[in-house]
């Protein structure tokens, strides 16, 4: 990160305002640790945030990540969003993935019922009564709409960091000296801003709509993954 870009977020992570949703989310932590949890960690900027936030009041709590699989997820991405976790004190990491991600599948198409009919049943089993999400209402009128209506996935879900701008998240990370992906300064740099810098599945048709850089950012990896979404196995 530049150093006009650190400065900003720095100074901004001073002000009342920032100080304010810190203190909320904080609180809202507290509240919500009356039941057995865990912390949804997609290894993203706001879920990293979310995680260190948890950890300072749980260090010990249940992180759970999913893994898209090398063919949306470079492997030197994978292996970053890990050694952040554990870099911030995670020490009760698990992570699931698919078989069906060797075939090239959407994530969304493998995620919704693995993730929430296979892996969800067994944390409930474990006595696991929520989930701690890092979802925002800035980042689309479908998340805001989620949150108002609190319209829940997995299980009873707290966001902590419902209220927050990118401004909050970054001010955070750059203020606590947090580890986060590289993959967001590589964006930012041909962005222009860190505005509108976020982590999806790469080369992945469902985010298309949203003008991604990856051909610009990751093409050594552009034969990893045909236009269809399919693992290219030449």
């Amino acid at each position: 990160m530049k150093d006009e870009w650190r400065e900003t977020f720095q100074a901004y992570s001073r002000l009342p305002e920032h100080v304010a949703e810190v203190e909320q989310a904080i609180d809202t932590i507290s509240t919500a640790l009356d039941k057995r949890c865990y912390v949804s960690y997609s290894g993203g900027k706001d879920s990293t945030v979310l995680l260190h936030l948890v950890l300072q009041q749980a260090p010990t709590i249940l992180v759970v990540h999913w893994d898209y699989g090398p063919g949306f997820m470079p492997r030197e991405i994978e292996n970053e969003i890990v050694q952040n976790a554990v870099a911030m004190g995670a020490t009760n990491l698990e992570i699931y993935t698919s078989e069906q991600y060797e075939a090239g599948r959407p994530d969304w198409a493998v995620f919704a019922p693995e993730f929430i009919r296979r892996v969800v049943p067994r944390l409930k089993a474990r006595g696991y009564r929520r989930a701690f999400v890092g979802l925002r209402a800035e980042e689309s009128c479908k998340r805001k709409r989620r949150i108002k209506r609190h319209e829940t996935i997995v299980m009873d879900e707290c966001w902590p960091l419902a209220s927050w701008t990118w401004l909050d998240v970054w001010a955070y990370i750059v203020a606590n000296n947090l580890p986060y992906l590289s993959h967001y300064d590589k964006v930012a740099e041909l962005q222009g801003s860190y505005r509108n810098v976020r982590l999806c599945t790469l080369f992945d048709p469902q985010f298309a709509h949203l003008g991604s850089l990856d051909n610009f950012v990751y093409w050594q990896h552009r034969n990893a993954v045909t236009e269809s979404g399919r693992i290219d196995d030449s």
